[in-house]
């Protein structure tokens, strides 16, 4: 599936608010040498992207992703529904640098275990999970980054992610 982006025109078929070399480049200038494919590491981003509850209203309700919207005001601004934030494409772009390292936020979490033990000789296994530990690792940074485009704030709010 090649990658299609959104422009703010309601492009047909779209599929991400970047390029694989806008993904491609903003990895360069953090230091960061993907190990993903950026179009798979896009396209797996905008499944979470997607499910965030954002600012304004969609422009047609048969318009395939959240953006373009009407109503956004960012930082005291209003965007015209023809311009897709940058904000928006940063957070895409995030989540993918955050996939790319293992923690995806959508992936199954499991609880933390502090203590496995398997006895070979009866064939019995015994688990003893963390008390009171989280279940999976955070990514402060996913939060941050849709802090200015969502209706909860994003930035208080914390994404479980998978341990790798």
């Amino acid at each position: 599936m090649a990658i299609i982006v959104e422009s703010g025109t309601i492009v047909a078929g779209a599929n991400s608010y970047v390029s694989e070399a806008e993904l491609t480049s903003y990895a360069t200038a953090r230091g960061v040498t993907l190990t993903g494919t950026p179009e798979s590491l896009l396209i797996k981003a905008m499944d979470y992207v997607e499910t965030q509850p954002f600012i304004g209203t969609k422009l047609t309700r048969d318009q395939p992703l959240q953006w373009p919207r009407s109503g956004v005001v960012i930082d005291g601004w209003s965007y015209p529904p023809s311009e897709i934030p940058d904000e928006l494409k940063t957070a895409q772009m995030t989540v993918a640098l955050a996939i790319d390292e293992g923690n995806d936020p959508l992936a199954p979490v499991s609880p933390a275990i502090k203590r496995k033990r398997v006895k070979a000789d009866t064939v019995e296994s015994e688990t003893e999970y963390q008390d009171g530990a989280p279940a999976s690792s955070f990514s402060v940074a996913i939060g941050r980054s849709f802090a200015k485009l969502t209706t909860t704030g994003g930035g208080a709010s914390q994404f479980a992610v998978r341990r790798g």
